[in-house]
């Protein structure tokens, strides 16, 4: 009878182990992301998911250090802001909880890391990120990703993964929209962020929203779970947080603007042309870069988008806008074009795709290189007068390149 009250007493504390330690680790913070702030060389936000039992959140961050963590009295600790969102799709409503924080006054040039949790349910591992110098002068390397959209963790993995072997000091990732090809499904945002693992939490990410995270032209409510961007667009029109912003580094100013809005409400491009008027007249980088879903000259034949090039091109030209990265077509073509049509000067548009979800490209006069059937990425790079763009297949062979210099004269392109 001991013999039996013993076993039943070692299998129930057995029992209560695991479970303790299943809870512990299912409350540990997943789904961790970091976002520029709006002076990218000097802050960052991260936003990372956790149950719904989680009551805490806190960031741990400072320099990083070549030693082994043995004590937190040389580290930062910040109280992260809940959040708790609610999505329906297919008739099942999800409930999700979130924190984020913004970590700003850090110092460029430097690496830093950070953990985020709690004492309570537990922590991340200690990651590292790297700030640009404020030096305009410095080199300065990012990435742009076309729609991923399909076939996330099966197929878009291995871009995202090459692209960061082929660029791991890249100072952000850029994606042109359509980062899932159902923005209301929880699900592909969880392949979205298992793609791209650990590169999320280590390399900022700027985004702009593509016609796959909307509904109705409705943002999905799980952009914003997920990301912490600038609310720095047009004053007092909330469906553009997160959407129509900019991010300022020492060299590079990017704007995103909301395409689909653009497309489907007069009132809102409306709003945003006026703003980013405004926020082309007051840029002092070197270097200017508009992002958004969107192309202004299509690669796929029998699609175009007159009511945005008709909009926004006068406004591109008159500031001298020097490229402009889309998505939306499903191919690869680039060309510079200006008020007259494609040449050697004026602003560079380019529309790729890194997802194998993949559409015809034609063989419109704009585009002065073009491919087919091809997951892309781009690794750009500004130095000084220069800026060097490099296109890589997903096997990391160079597909396509160019270089722009800058003069008095406006951009001159130099075909590699």
């Amino acid at each position: 009878m001991k013999l039996l009250f013993k076993g039943i007493c070692s299998i129930a504390f057995i029992l209560c182990f695991l479970e303790h330690s299943y809870c512990q680790m299912n409350t540990e913070p997943t789904r961790i992301m970091i976002n520029p702030l709006e002076s990218g060389a000097e802050g960052v936000a991260v936003t990372w998911r956790v149950p719904m039992q989680v009551d805490v959140g806190n960031i741990q961050y400072g320099i990083a250090t070549p030693h082994p963590v043995e004590g937190l009295s040389a580290f930062n600790k910040a109280e992260a802001q809940g959040r708790i969102d609610t999505v329906d799709y297919n008739g099942v409503t999800l409930v999700s909880k979130n924190y984020r924080v913004k970590i700003n006054d850090l110092l460029p040039g430097n690496k830093y890391m950070y953990r985020v949790g709690s004492d309570q349910y537990g922590w991340s591992e200690w990651i590292q990120f790297n700030l640009p110098s404020e030096n305009s002068d410095s080199t300065f390397t990012f990435i742009y990703l076309g729609d991923p959209q399909n076939d996330l963790h099966s197929q878009w993995s291995r871009v995202i993964r090459q692209a960061y072997a082929t660029a791991p000091d890249a100072y952000f990732m850029l994606y042109a929209g359509d980062l899932v090809n159902r923005g209301y499904n929880d699900k592909e945002w969880g392949d979205w962020y298992r793609a791209g693992s650990f590169i999320h939490r280590m390399i900022p990410s700027i985004m702009t929203p593509g016609n796959h995270e909307y509904t109705d032209v409705i943002l999905s409510p799980l952009w914003r779970t997920h990301f912490t961007l600038p609310e720095n667009g047009p004053t007092g029109e909330e469906e553009l947080y997160g959407a129509c912003y900019f991010i300022d580094y020492p060299s590079v100013r990017v704007i995103s603007l909301d395409g689909e809005q653009i497309d489907e409400d007069p009132e809102l491009r409306l709003k945003q042309l006026e703003w980013l008027e405004n926020v082309l007249e007051n840029t002092i980088q070197p270097w200017t870069i508009l992002t958004l879903h969107y192309p202004f000259y299509s690669t796929k034949p029998n699609r175009d988008n007159p009511k945005l090039r008709k909009a926004f091109k006068p406004v591109l030209d008159k500031y001298g806008v020097d490229l402009v990265l889309q998505g939306h077509d499903h191919g690869y073509g680039r060309g510079m074009v200006n008020e007259t049509g494609p040449g050697n000067k004026g602003t560079m548009y380019v529309v790729s795709v890194s997802g194998p979800k993949m559409y015809d490209v034609g063989n419109e006069d704009w585009m002065q290189a073009r491919g087919d059937n091809i997951q892309l990425f781009q690794v750009i790079k500004t130095q000084n007068d220069r800026l060097i763009y490099k296109s890589y297949s997903a096997t990391g062979k160079l597909f396509d390149s160019f270089i722009l210099e800058k003069s008095t004269d406006g951009n001159k392109l130099i075909e590699n």
